[in-house]
């Protein structure tokens, strides 16, 4: 057991980075885990290593935010009581109300902020009892409560509403409500409960029961209707969630840069997470790892927390810095995904290469003279680079020829092709010329002298 415990202890530090914290307890942890938990709650193991391994008995997506299995999980729980922690309202008639937002669904913790899409749900418990006072009538002359022989309560009244808001526009009602949130914003639900009673009041009246030669001879009591009293009682409870609007263009896809002798190049593009698939090869790159944090004890509502990831996993892949090298495209399929929304689908890539080239209006040139250029295809945006001189162009384009400046070069994607020409800088010439001519003067005089003073010279 220990050793099992400690690979995947291991395993999990690996991949989580940092402990989850919560109180350890395995009354959250589902009944096929329940006695894994146990085993680690008695095991050598520190506090902060059990929690961490507890929390991710049950969540098992460790690279994916599996929403519906959370949203199963916390709807699913009975909750009756206030969590931990919760106040409970008592006034004359309600007794041990509470209220509290446990969570909305999907969110997503990360960096300590609660991410939530723009429609969401806010999941809310709550509760209350009624104290209905006991009737009472009295024994008889004289014995009253309160100054009454007899009380009667009826009961007028008795609601309760749970209204949720986003930044104060009202949402809905009841414990689990559709929100909808176009910025960050503050989650507020109000429990509102009333209850009203009627009672009835009674006296003691004195009336003669015995008379006698016209005169009252005795005197009796009898518990006679006094008056009605409304009474009620009223109590509104709050609770408040900051959630953070996540915001995320999911975009995902490959493009083939070029194809050679059965393997293939490719080049991914992608905003988030991605599993990239063929036959025999795959390439994943997670920018997050996602386990369970719990809240709101004894009942352990369930919400996803993040932690940054960034790594990836190969096989059977080359990567050429941000490209990948595959021998076999069948079968492709590239999977993407962020907090809250996921992309699928079959990627196609079949390798056309293009007849891609560049040309010029004539090979020579003078300096400063208009170089015009040619690209071929016409209707692809290619970067076209003279000297010093770059520019992005679909077509044909100019330049202005520079001394020594002989290559015109045009980028593609992963194509490349070039035109050598000639640039004639007429006074660089003109002086090589001259120093040319002087130099075949110098040795015509040397060669005569030579011939009439051989001896001398």
């Amino acid at each position: 057991m220990k050793a099992r415990l400690s690979g995947a202890l291991v395993l999990l530090l690996l991949v989580a980075g940092a402990p989850l914290v919560l109180a350890i307890d395995c009354n959250s942890i589902s009944q096929a885990n329940y006695n894994t938990c146990m085993e680690i709650m008695n095991s050598n193991l520190t506090d902060t290593e059990k929690s961490l391994i507890i929390s991710n008995l049950d969540y098992s997506k460790k690279f994916y935010p599996e929403h519906s299995f959370i949203y199963d999980k916390n709807t699913n729980l009975q909750i009756s009581s206030a969590p931990d922690g919760v106040q409970y309202y008592n006034g004359i008639f309600i007794k041990n109300a509470w209220m509290s937002i446990f969570t909305v669904m999907p969110s997503i913790i990360y960096n300590n902020s609660l991410y939530v899409p723009s429609q969401t749900k806010v999941l809310t418990g709550f509760n209350y009892q009624i104290q209905t006072p006991s009737n009472y009538y009295s024994p008889g002359y004289p014995s009253t409560s309160r100054g009454d022989c007899q009380r009667i309560y009826t009961q007028t009244k008795n609601s309760a509403e749970n209204k949720v808001y986003a930044n104060n526009n009202y949402q809905g009602s009841g414990k689990l409500v559709n929100i909808n949130v176009n910025q960050d914003s503050q989650i507020k639900a109000n429990y509102i409960i009333n209850v009203a009673y009627s009672i009835d009041h009674y006296y003691w009246q004195r009336y003669c029961s015995k008379y006698k030669n016209g005169y009252c001879k005795k005197y009796s009591y009898r518990c006679k209707y006094n008056y009605n009293e409304i009474k009620t009682d009223t109590a509104s409870i709050n609770d408040y969630l900051n959630v953070k609007l996540y915001t995320n263009s999911l975009f995902g896809d490959v493009k083939t840069i070029s194809s050679y002798s059965g393997s293939t190049k490719i080049e991914t593009n992608y905003s988030n997470s991605i599993e990239l698939s063929f036959q025999n090869s795959y390439f994943n790159k997670y920018e997050f790892v996602y386990d369970v944090n719990y809240s709101k004890a004894p009942y352990y509502v369930y919400t996803l927390k993040a932690e940054d990831y960034k790594q990836e996993q190969i096989s059977n892949i080359l990567k050429d810095e941000n490209a990948l090298i595959v021998n076999n495209i069948n079968n492709c399929t590239i999977k993407t995904w962020d907090f809250f929304s996921t992309t699928q689908k079959s990627c196609f890539l079949d390798y056309k290469p293009i007849n891609f080239s560049v040309d010029t209006e004539r090979f020579n040139y003078k300096v400063n003279e208009t170089i015009k250029v040619y690209v071929y295809p016409q209707n692809i945006s290619v970067n076209l680079t003279y000297g010093n001189q770059s520019k992005q162009v679909i077509g044909n384009s100019t330049f202005i020829a520079e001394p020594l400046k002989n290559k015109v070069q045009a980028t593609y994607e992963s194509f490349e092709a070039e035109k050598i020409i000639f640039v004639q800088d007429t006074d660089r010439f003109g002086i090589i010329w001259n120093f040319s001519l002087f130099g075949l003067l110098n040795y015509v005089v040397y060669s005569v002298l030579r011939k009439c003073f051989g001896g001398i010279i």
